[in-house]
C-alpha cells in the first residue's frame, strides 16, 4: 500500500492532523498553478536578457571611443577653423591686390578703347584714300590712254595736228597697249 493511503489510517492520520495546518489551502495551489505558464515565460525572458549584460559593456567601450574620436575630430576642425582664418586673410590680401589692379587698368582699357576708335576711323580714311586713288588711276589711264585706246590727250593733237585717221581707229578696234596691261595688271592687285 502506498504511503499517502497509509495517511488515511490511523497512524498516518496523526501525522497528517499535525501537517494540516502546514498544507496550503487549495485556492492558493489552484493559484500557485496557474503562475507556472508566467514562471516559465519569466525564464525564457531571463535567458533571452543576459546577453544584454555582455552588450551593455561592449555599449560602454563604444561610448568611450566614440568619445576619443569626437575628441579628435573636434581638434581637427579647430584646426581647419585656423586655415580657413588663414584662408579668408589671404582672400582679402588677394581681393585689395586685384582691386588695385583693377584701378591701374582702368585708364590703361579706357586709353585701348580710344585706340580701337582710332584705328577704326584711320581704316575708313585708307578706304577713302585708296578709293580716291583708284579713281586717280582711272582717270590717268583715260587721258593718257593706257586704257588701251588713244586717251583725250592724243586725240587733241592730233586734231590739231591733223593726224592720221586709220591710226585712230586702227587703235580703237586694237586690243588694249602694253602699258594698259601692265596698268591693269597692277589695278587687279590693288
Amino acid at each position: 500500500m502506498p504511503k499517502d493511503e497509509r495517511s488515511d489510517d490511523g497512524g498516518g492520520g496523526v501525522l497528517a492532523g499535525l501537517l494540516a495546518p502546514l498544507r496550503l489551502p487549495e485556492r492558493a495551489v489552484e493559484a500557485l498553478q496557474e503562475l507556472r505558464p508566467m514562471r516559465q515565460e519569466l525564464t525564457r525572458v531571463r535567458e533571452q536578457t543576459e546577453p544584454l549584460a555582455d552588450l551593455l559593456g561592449a555599449l560602454q567601450s563604444l561610448e568611450q571611443e566614440l568619445g576619443t574620436r569626437l575628441s579628435a575630430v573636434h581638434d581637427v576642425v579647430t584646426a581647419l577653423e585656423s586655415d580657413e582664418s588663414h584662408l579668408n586673410l589671404t582672400t582679402k590680401e588677394l581681393g585689395a591686390k586685384v582691386a588695385v589692379l583693377s584701378d591701374v587698368l582702368t585708364p590703361v582699357d579706357d586709353r585701348l578703347v580710344s585706340i580701337e576708335r582710332a584705328i577704326v576711323a584711320l581704316a575708313k580714311d585708307v578706304g577713302t584714300i585708296l578709293e580716291t586713288l583708284v579713281g586717280v588711276k582711272d582717270d590717268i589711264q583715260r587721258i593718257t590712254g593706257l586704257r588701251g585706246g588713244r586717251g583725250l590727250v592724243e586725240r587733241a593733237r592730233d586734231a590739231v595736228t591733223g593726224g592720221n585717221q586709220e591710226e585712230d581707229m586702227a587703235e580703237s578696234e586694237a586690243p588694249e597697249s602694253e602699258a594698259g596691261k601692265v596698268l591693269g595688271d597692277s589695278r587687279s592687285d590693288s
